[in-house]
């Protein structure tokens, strides 16, 4: 068997929506043709979707290494990177005690890989609320919204945020202005 047919076997399995074996094929069609990089393109895409990051940036780095002047594999390879980030700032936060610090500076990256990334703003604007840096959290839930309008989370966590701020905002306002406790 030759990496073509295992490319068609692979993109066979895609549209049959198994994507498992679609991992494979694209596998086999790597194992026989390593230095193709539309093979490692191509598999990396699937692998990310599969939820395969690991071995999705594998493929990408060495599809974009191979051919390092391909704009897409470049852009596939940050979008992988990004979408790392995201996952490993999740697993940070799922400690006992999170490095909310190092966890902000993480999802940074990952929106400055991905500029489309709405979760990478998105879990930005839940840890800036966090830390209560409410305008940070307003402006990153604010491009979530805009990256993805029909996100539920970032409306709701959008008007949580702004009454917070409301609500924080008058209280100093009351501490500032005796008189008008009055």
């Amino acid at each position: 068997m030759d990496g073509e047919t295992c490319l068609r076997q692979a993109y066979d399995a895609i549209f049959q929506g198994d994507f498992e074996l679609a991992v494979h094929w694209f596998g086999q069609a790597i194992a026989l043709e390593p230095d193709n990089a539309a093979y490692l393109y191509s598999g990396s895409i699937t692998c990310a979707r599969s939820g395969k990051l690991a071995l999705a940036l594998a493929y990408a780095r060495k599809a974009a290494q191979l051919q390092p002047d391909n704009q897409a594999y470049s852009l596939n390879l940050r979008m992988i990177e990004s979408r790392q980030r995201i996952s490993d700032v999740r697993q940070l936060l799922a400690a006992p005690v999170p490095d909310i610090e190092a966890c902000v500076e993480m999802l940074k990256e990952a929106a400055q890989l991905d500029p489309l990334s709405a979760d990478a703003r998105l879990i930005l604007g839940i840890l800036y609320r966090m830390q209560r840096n409410y305008k940070q959290s307003l402006e990153s839930l604010r491009d979530a919204l805009q990256l993805e309008p029909q996100n539920e989370e970032a409306k709701r966590l959008l008007h949580e945020v702004r009454a917070e701020r409301r609500r924080l905002l008058k209280h100093q306002y009351s501490q500032y202005n005796p008189q008008r406790n009055r």
